[in-house]
């Protein structure tokens, strides 16, 4: 009997404003634009900030090439996001992030705390909603880390696997071929629903992380819930992830790093739908690279990325099957006067292939292959103010829309 559940939960609106209002009440505040992580130097006991992003693009209701594992459009949606930190003590610190999408209801993207056992070392102890290990672009995925106005597609873009719903065969993975904006499997939710991404930028895991950022080597590892293409803040999987990443900050603006992850992603209430001896293939495992460099005017950034996902088969000769992917992509800003910007991001998704009955019974892609062109310019209004306009253009292999060219543009206010 297919077993329906939702896969987005998200805590009561009323405590996540008690937690900005606890912020607000705890002491002296320091209003200031942050990033993810709070600068350990915080002046104050209290600081926080603010970032409201506007994005304004057609809309898209056949192609779904920007829909995002919350359901949204990722060139069509305003998002609010509030974050702030509590140093209690020198060495102790609590961190986090309250996040808004389209009025849809409060997230706490981020709540941790942040330890600090031996003062004067750069090492910390995260635990709590953490931020994650994986890769570089999901520490950098919104404000004015991200000179584009859209994801990478390892980041966004939606397969066709869902961790509530699978296919029986090979036969049914390769008719969703092109549709993970809505993927339909025999297998679990009978409904309609998302997939699933390589990584998610959305999502933050719950769970513990250590952290050691000197001078020249950044080391990470954690223990948390969920797999990279859908971390989370409760235990649906009855897996757990171990992720880490290791980079080095070169001479001359250059670093490069490398990380990796396994967890399980399918939700343990489908596998208890297939036979004892097909449960065990349900795993994601997958492997980065990335690389930045900047000079003068000049920021570059590159990222490669290879996920399996191991699914169990219950009909037809397959027990199970390794699907394979891999993405890519290289993005470079030129910041050709103080107040201006352009930049230009090139991307590629590609998938490894299955045997079914069709095509021929020959060899087949599992999802469809897409490529990415994006470009944008910026103008920075005022010092917390910067207005954005670009272009992304698509291609995919398959699917109801094969091409699709998206104008955008972006107001972006922080402070």
């Amino acid at each position: 009997m297919p077993v329906r559940m939702s896969r987005r939960r998200r805590p009561p609106v009323v405590v996540a404003a008690a937690f900005v209002l606890a912020l607000a009440a705890l002491g002296p505040v320091e209003a200031a634009a942050q990033t993810r992580d709070t600068p350990r130097d915080a002046p104050r006991p209290v600081s926080f900030g603010g970032e409201i992003a506007a994005t304004a693009g057609p809309r898209d209701t056949s192609a779904f090439f920007n829909y995002t594992d919350y359901e949204h459009n990722a060139l069509r949606v305003v998002r609010l996001r509030l974050f702030g930190e509590w140093r209690l003590a020198p060495t102790i610190a609590f961190v986090g992030e309250l996040r808004s999408e389209d009025g849809d209801g409060v997230e706490a993207a981020a709540i941790f705390a942040r330890v600090r056992p031996w003062p004067g070392r750069p090492f910390a102890l995260q635990v709590g909603r953490i931020p994650p290990v994986i890769g570089a672009f999901a520490r950098r995925a919104y404000g004015r880390d991200n000179p584009l106005l859209g994801m990478p597609l390892a980041y966004q873009y939606l397969t066709s696997l869902r961790p509530d719903a699978l296919p029986a065969t090979a036969d049914d993975l390769l008719r969703m071929r092109g549709r993970g904006w809505r993927p339909r499997f025999p297998i679990g939710n009978a409904a309609d629903g998302p997939g699933l991404p390589l990584v998610s930028a959305s999502r933050w895991s719950t769970g513990i992380e250590g952290l050691w950022q000197g001078r020249w080597l950044d080391a990470a590892g954690a223990w948390s819930l969920g797999p990279p293409a859908a971390p989370t803040a409760t235990d649906t999987t009855a897996g757990r992830q171990w992720s880490g990443r290791v980079a080095f900050h070169l001479p001359a603006g250059l670093s490069a790093g490398v990380s990796g992850a396994r967890g399980r992603w399918i939700d343990r209430e489908v596998l208890g739908l297939l036979p004892d001896d097909r449960r065990e293939p349900s795993s994601q495992s997958l492997i980065a690279l990335d690389a930045e460099f900047g000079e003068g005017p000049w920021l570059i950034r590159a990222e490669w990325l290879r996920s399996v996902f191991g699914l169990p088969l219950a009909g037809g000769p397959q027990p199970a099957a390794a699907l394979s992917a891999v993405s890519g992509f290289v993005e470079a800003r030129y910041r050709f006067h103080p107040r201006w910007q352009t930049a230009v991001r090139v991307d590629r998704l590609a998938f490894g292939t299955i045997s079914g009955t069709l095509e021929g019974g020959l060899p087949t892609d599992w999802d469809a292959e897409v490529d990415r062109v994006e470009v944008a310019v910026a103008f920075r209004a005022s010092r917390q103010i910067e207005l954005r306009g670009g272009w992304q253009h698509n291609w995919r292999d398959r699917g109801r829309v094969t091409e699709r060219g998206f104008p955008a543009a972006q107001v972006l206010f922080w402070f």
